[in-house]
């Protein structure tokens, strides 16, 4: 998982275990936190595998928050750790807590006094800022939890619980896809500092939506803007005091990408001082982390998932028919090579004949012509006659 968030004057970027801060108008040197080097949570009894696909403790970086004020920022971690770090002349750890259950997200309230953090079964808890050595206090427990994903967006009025727009984004594309191939994904939505401006991030799309504030009879709605083609997928995106989008790329090469509006266009700002600064702090930190991990979709787990059966039963069926195929050939050749010895219980003299220039006389004992058969071997034909006057 990999996420960035602007800070004031700072951004922060979370890659795998580290927390990397860097300021985008000085040559600073950078805020760098490791929670793989972080206080340890003694006899923990809960071990488990975790969300990500490693084992418990990977201490890999779920999401993390900035205060409104920018004066805050707070981290969750896989290893079910809450950290806060304070800002005042530079970026210090402040506290770290513990959490009852993984944490999935975070966020610090108006006053910003305090952080509520939600955990992986629906339950919220709310740590104090004031006070680094307080638990948690359970504010809500077991929320709803979402079962379905698809590429719908909605705007509300929260406080009376009324839906005032809404968009379905499959709609919005130059090309519409088939409707079976429509799998778009809305993971991501981010708002200007003005409040003019909205972005949408798709999973695993390299496209970005944006819209418009708009007036019409006195009345402001927002409405489609504009879709932006990227060159990779991207993993995250924000927007910083002056309304520009930063926006953190699946690449080792092209890490990060600004867009700022122009003449009602967004367009890509490729070689400003701010971002050459930013990249050249990050990208070392980036490129120690595996490339199968930081591009991890979130909602991999609640895609709905399709079995075609008679494809299933036709390959099993066909793999069957060819091992037992396998398995006869291997008994007829067993069988082929085995030699097989028939003893006659009631046996005379007459009852051998030798094919291979060999008789045995009348004096010979019976287990002296037995043993004389076998070292004939395949010259030998052994048969019994029905009756001496069988013609």
């Amino acid at each position: 998982m990999a996420n960035i968030g602007v800070c004031g004057k700072w951004i922060f970027l979370s890659c795998g275990t580290r927390l990397i801060a860097a300021h985008i108008k000085k040559d600073r040197e950078p805020f760098v936190f490791d929670c793989s080097t972080a206080k340890k949570k003694e006899n923990d009894p809960k071990a488990c595998i975790n969300s990500l696909g490693g084992p418990s403790g990977s201490d890999i970086i779920v999401s993390f928050v900035i205060s409104p004020s920018g004066k805050l920022v707070a981290l969750i971690d896989d290893s079910k750790r809450l950290v806060l770090f304070k800002n005042e002349h530079s970026w210090q750890w402040a506290s770290t807590r513990w959490l009852v259950r993984r944490g999935t997200s975070l966020v610090f309230n108006r006053a910003e006094d305090e952080v509520l953090v939600a955990d992986k079964s629906g339950d919220v808890y709310s740590f104090s800022v004031m006070q680094p050595e307080k638990e948690g206090e359970l504010k809500m427990g077991h929320l709803s939890m979402i079962l379905a994903v698809d590429g719908t967006m909605n705007l509300w009025n929260y406080k009376i619980g009324q839906k005032l727009q809404s968009w379905n984004l499959h709609y919005l594309e130059e090309k519409p896809k088939l409707e079976s191939e429509r799998k778009v994904i809305v993971c991501h939505i981010t708002s200007s500092f003005d409040g003019c401006h909205i972005a949408v991030q798709f999973d695993r799309v390299a496209t970005i939506q944006f819209f418009m504030l708009n007036q019409e009879n006195n009345e402001k709605k927002f409405v489609p803007h504009s879709r932006l083609s990227l060159p990779h997928c991207p993993l995250d995106m924000t927007f910083d005091p002056n309304d520009r989008l930063w926006v953190l790329m699946d690449s080792c090469e092209t890490l990060l990408q600004i867009f700022t509006l122009e003449q009602r266009s967004w367009k890509c700002q490729a070689s400003t001082i701010e971002l050459k600064r930013v990249t050249a702090i990050f990208k070392p930190h980036w490129q120690t982390l595996d490339a199968s991990t930081r591009g991890v979709s979130r909602f991999e787990h609640l895609h709905k998932v399709t079995f075609d059966n008679i494809t299933v039963y036709m390959e099993k069926k066909q793999q069957r028919l060819e091992e037992q195929q396998q398995k006869r050939k291997m008994e007829q050749k067993n069988k082929e090579s085995r030699f097989v010895l028939t003893v006659c219980w009631a046996f005379s003299s007459d009852d051998l004949v030798n094919h291979s220039g060999v008789q045995p006389t009348d004096q010979d004992s019976p287990v002296k012509r037995v043993s004389l058969s076998i070292c004939l071997g395949q010259g030998l034909v052994l048969r019994r006659k029905v009756g001496r006057n069988q013609k």
